[in-house]
């Protein structure tokens, strides 16, 4: 049999040595095997694997010329389902057409909880790849959104301990193996007074090693470990502990107060050099407790301590829970501090009970843990997985693929116009087959530089009568981030206009959030909702609260409809327009109740100068931007003022007014937060001149990079807050083309704001994880910056 394993790791890794002692053992059994590495082949013989065929991930992926000769192997097996071992392992099992194996040592979950901070394992399995991809931030681990797939497609499975069988594909073969020692193991006393030497140990010293590396997943065990030699050494004990390999987390003391501790730092060394200093301890302590890391292990270290002949401190856990307490080790029982010492002064008080139980873990060690009984087991393995896979490609035949996650920890929410399709009452007031549209393109430039008419592009003019549509926008949002709709909703005391979207939606549109924001203002020509010639009066008769709300009774209830702890949202446009707003929403909740509602989340709407929810009876609010009160307006002549040399007119005929983006972007960044439940808004840019023509309100100085900053620090807030409040963020607007406030691909910028959404919520969500670096804002400003300038 052929055999390729696919290392996660290169020679100066445990695991690496794992799969080079296997290969070895399987040559003895007449296979034949190679190993890839992510990176230096050489350090295979630098670490005594010289006889093995060793190439890097990079050398088998190529193609070409350039690409070393693999002879096709009849199974690969994937040493973990690391991202970057998944996606050599899949390109290559797809190349030769034969199947895989996944070989599990850790609990790859737990490493991955343990490294991230901010976001617990559900929440980094149900967001979109890209992000999750972020925030662990290396591709050497296992992605939650991928890695159960690559399991679950393996043609069978091996592990380090029962435990991890959890994690087995459902009905491929499976199997157990113990990892084993390397001969040189059972003689490392041999040297042991030279080694002790070397390290400065007086003959009347007792040390400890401990050999590994530190991670997020152990680093407290360690410092446990740290603080008991501490214990020790108080009580009158002439004990040190060495220690060998990195520092991948912090133990949060310095180089100096670790050397006071009696600490003696090795740092990584040569695979040779390992025994002489394992064997020369008078203890060997392996520290940890019961957990879902420790668990879920096999310690490489642990064959490794118990050939020695070395007395062994261990948890009571994984390979613990096989071994015999007071006779093949010592196990620690709490795993404290006060418990480690209480067991290094046990051995310390009791030479012979040391050298018994050094001997019998010696026993254990040659009796179970030998490389020749793991290669046997993995070589039945193989034969069932081929058996089981027909010898194919496991992924062509295997589980079907799960719908891409795509929820991220922070839901922005676009709001939703719903004019873009012709009314009877609309072409009555403004012209037959009058649309939004029908602004959009008659749009005027007020100045040079005037981003007039801005005209869409892939989604074109579309008619939100054909669903069609309704799946294309909902399928580009989700792409970008964007993690619901806000549908305007025009309701007019019973009279509904521009509801056949919504309808259609509910009806047959797409699996995605939506809401519903009852835009509660007349209709007037000047399309601003004042009373100065109204088209449709907003009357609120006898019984209009009732009527609302048995009306949106349906959309409150569908599936799909964006709730707060299970209360579905409902936002008022103008709250202070209601005539009572307390009865109005006491009858709202009171019949949503009668129907099956417990609870409404409504909100209101910040627009026109509403403050506090609170007085209206209503449970939150929104910042609605831009803002229609704090105006930081901008003279026309400013044009001028700022760039001469682009003689920018403006012109005369404009009556409407400019206004700061980036001062409007920084007030709402420095807003404090007010002692109700406020969710954050924004928009990405804001120019009406399609609707007003030379009285249209324009946002000058708008910037992909400052609604990039904008929005990053709007989603680290709502996470840092979401323990109070939802992380809702609401951004104006989804498709508002006559106000010039949109998110859908344009003839200027394509996709550009779409992207920059996403970067900026991606961004947003490592923050919160954790400190931004000179690199990542680099990088984000790179991303944000790229966007073509206006036409001239």
């Amino acid at each position: 049999m052929n055999i390729l394993f696919v290392s996660h790791c290169n020679f100066t890794g445990n695991s690496a040595y794992h799969v080079g002692a296997l290969c070895r053992q399987l040559k003895k059994l007449g296979h034949t095997t190679t190993v890839l590495v992510p990176d230096r082949a050489e350090t295979a013989e630098e670490a005594g694997f010289g006889d093995l065929t060793v190439y890097t991930f990079a050398d088998a992926l190529a193609t070409g010329p350039e690409a070393v000769t693999i002879e096709r192997p009849d199974i690969i097996h994937a040493f973990t389902p690391r991202d970057h071992v998944a996606r050599v392992a899949r390109t290559l099992s797809a190349r030769y057409d034969i199947p895989y194996v996944v070989h599990m040592e850790d609990n790859e979950e737990q490493i991955v909880a343990d490294e991230v901070a901010g976001f617990d394992y559900a929440e980094l399995r149900n967001m979109p790849a890209y992000a999750s991809a972020a925030i662990i931030g290396i591709d050497h681990r296992s992605n939650p959104v991928g890695y159960r797939e690559f399991v679950e497609n393996a043609a069978g499975y091996t592990c380090l301990i029962d435990c991890l069988l959890e994690f087995a594909p459902a009905e491929a073969p499976n199997t157990v193996f113990w990892p084993g020692f390397e001969e040189e193991f059972l003689a490392s006393r041999e040297r042991r007074s030279e080694v002790r030497a070397s390290l400065g140990i007086g003959a009347d010293e007792f040390l400890l090693v401990y050999s590994g590396n530190v991670h997020a997943s152990i680093v407290a065990d360690i410092r446990s470990l740290y603080a008991a030699i501490a214990l020790v050494r108080r009580r009158g004990h002439k004990v040190r502990l060495a220690r060998t390999g990195w520092d991948y987390a912090d133990l949060g003391l310095s180089d100096e107060a670790q050397t006071e501790l009696g600490i003696i730092r090795l740092g990584f060394l040569p695979r040779a050099e390992l025994p002489g200093v394992v064997g020369a301890a008078d203890l060997l302590v392996q520290p940890g407790r019961p957990d879902l890391f420790n668990d879920y292990r096999f310690p490489s270290k642990l064959p490794e301590y118990l050939a020695t002949g070395v007395p062994v401190v261990l948890p009571d856990s994984n390979i613990g829970k096989v071994l015999a307490d007071g006779k093949e080790v010592i196990k620690l029982g709490s795993s404290d501090a006060y418990d480690i010492a209480a067991k290094i002064e046990l051995i310390l008080a009791d030479p012979a009970l040391a050298r018994r139980i050094g001997a019998a873990g010696r026993e254990f060690a040659l009796a179970n843990l030998t490389w020749s009984q793991a290669a046997q087991t993995v070589e039945q393995l193989y034969a069932a997985a081929l058996k089981h896979s027909g010898g194919r490609d496991g992924t062509k035949q295997g589980t079907a693929a799960q719908p891409a996650p795509t929820e991220l920890p922070v839901q922005l929410v676009a709001f939703y116009l719903p004019q873009f399709h012709p009314i009877p009452e609309n072409d009555e007031w403004w012209g037959k087959g009058f649309t939004e549209w029908t602004n959009v393109v008659r749009a005027p430039r007020n100045f040079q530089l005037h981003d007039q008419p801005r005209l869409p592009t892939e989604l074109g003019f579309y008619d939100l009568r054909v669903a069609e549509t309704l799946h294309r926008q909902a399928k580009l949002a989700q792409e970008y981030g964007v993690g619901g709709f806000c549908f305007y909703y025009y309701w007019f005391d019973g009279d509904r206009l521009l509801e056949t979207p919504l309808d259609l939606w509910l009806a047959s549109g797409p699996d995605f959030p939506f809401c519903i924001c009852w835009a509660n203002e007349p209709w007037s020509r000047r399309w601003d909702g004042s009373d100065a010639e109204v088209l449709m009066p907003q009357s609120y008769g006898e019984g209009f609260a009732e009527k609302f709300i048995l009306d949106v009774m349906p959309i409150l209830k569908d599936p799909r409809y964006i709730r707060v702890n299970g209360a579905p949202l409902l936002m008022i446009y103008k709250a202070s327009d209601l005539p009572d707003p307390h009865e109005a929403v006491a009858t709202w909740r009171r019949i949503a109740k009668e129907h099956g509602i417990d609870r409404l989340h409504i909100v209101a709407s910040q627009s026109f100068g509403i403050g506090d929810p609170r007085p209206y009876g209503m449970d939150a609010a929104v910042e609605f931007s831009p803002p229609h009160v704090g105006r930081r307006l901008v003279h026309p002549r400013h044009l001028l003022e700022v760039a001469p040399e682009h003689g920018i007119q403006v012109d005369p005929q404009f009556t409407g007014y400019l206004e700061d983006y980036i001062a409007v972007a920084a007030d709402s960044i420095a807003a404090p937060q007010p002692d109700y439940t406020w969710y954050r808004g924004l928009f990405p840019r804001w120019d009406n001149t399609p609707r007003r023509k030379r009285a249209a309100h324009v946002l000058i100085n708008e910037s992909a990079k400052a609604y990039g900053y904008w929005l990053r620090h709007l989603v680290r807030d709502a996470l840092a807050r979401r323990t109070e409040k939802a992380p809702l963020i609401f951004v104006n607007a989804w498709n508002e083309w006559a106000e010039g406030a949109y998110l859908e691909p344009d003839d200027t910028y394509g996709r550009a704001w779409l992207e920059v959404t996403r970067t900026a919520l991606l961004q947003g969500l490592l923050d919160f994880a954790r400190a931004p670096t000179i690199d990542t804002e680099r990088a984000f400003v790179e991303s944000v910056s790229r966007l073509p300038r206006p036409r001239s």
